[in-house]
């Protein structure tokens, strides 16, 4: 079913706008799919997802969503009066439930720190209350890398705020293997997606894409 997005941090886009052409866009995003699956992409899946193209009382348009981890590619083919545009958006969505999941944590350590004071008395109640406590969000940071843990806990912990980014900080910097990682899907997703593109063109007897016009436009990634 489709839902409507969460804005989210953009990283890259592209596009290209046609006069006097017309496709159809279910179609095309099932020809992407199975264009994707040769590809063998680690740990990705995709769905239909639905973006207002304006204000909260707008139309909404659906779009092929490719998702790795927290990295998503929304993926648009859609006519726009007598003309037609293709487009895609690489974008890392940022976690929800941060408020409640900083919220249960906190109460946890109220817990937590009540016990210890009552076992050990006031003083070394808190100071041991405070080692446990980091010493079990760390613990628990450890296992999650380790794949331990189920991966989807990773993205509620990213939700918290103040640990969540120190969490990141501590467990997931950026690395040049994540930064390859994301180039390396941006460049298969695309890839895919020029794969349906060429062929369509061709049968339409549309001239092909120009290197220029096939490049992605880069935002944010080195700046990660």
């Amino acid at each position: 079913m489709a839902r409507l997005g969460k804005a989210s941090n953009v990283i890259s886009h592209w596009h290209h706008p046609l006069e006097n052409f017309q496709t159809s866009t279910m179609e095309f995003y099932a020809a992407v799919e199975q264009a994707l699956a040769p590809k063998q992409i680690p740990e990705y899946s995709t769905s239909r997802i639905d973006w207002r193209e304006g204000g909260m009382l707008s139309a909404r348009r659906e779009y092929l969503r490719v998702k790795r981890g927290r990295l998503v590619f929304d993926i648009c083919a859609a006519p726009f009066g007598t003309g037609f545009f293709f487009s895609w958006w690489l974008a890392e969505v940022p976690p929800s439930w941060g408020l409640l999941w900083a919220l249960l944590i906190v109460f946890a350590g109220f817990v937590f720190m009540n016990i210890c004071i009552q076992a050990m008395g006031f003083f070394a109640g808190i100071y041991w209350g405070i080692i446990g406590f980091i010493g079990a969000l760390s613990l628990a940071g450890y296992l999650i890398r380790r794949g331990k843990i189920g991966t989807d806990l990773e993205n509620v912990v990213l939700a918290i705020p103040l640990f969540g980014p120190l969490y990141e900080r501590l467990f997931k910097p950026p690395t040049y293997y994540k930064m390859d990682t994301a180039i390396m899907f941006q460049s298969m997703v695309h890839s895919a997606v020029l794969d349906v593109i060429d062929p369509l063109f061709t049968a339409k007897g549309v001239r092909a894409l120009s290197e220029l016009e096939r490049k992605p436009i880069m935002q944010e990634l080195y700046q990660r």
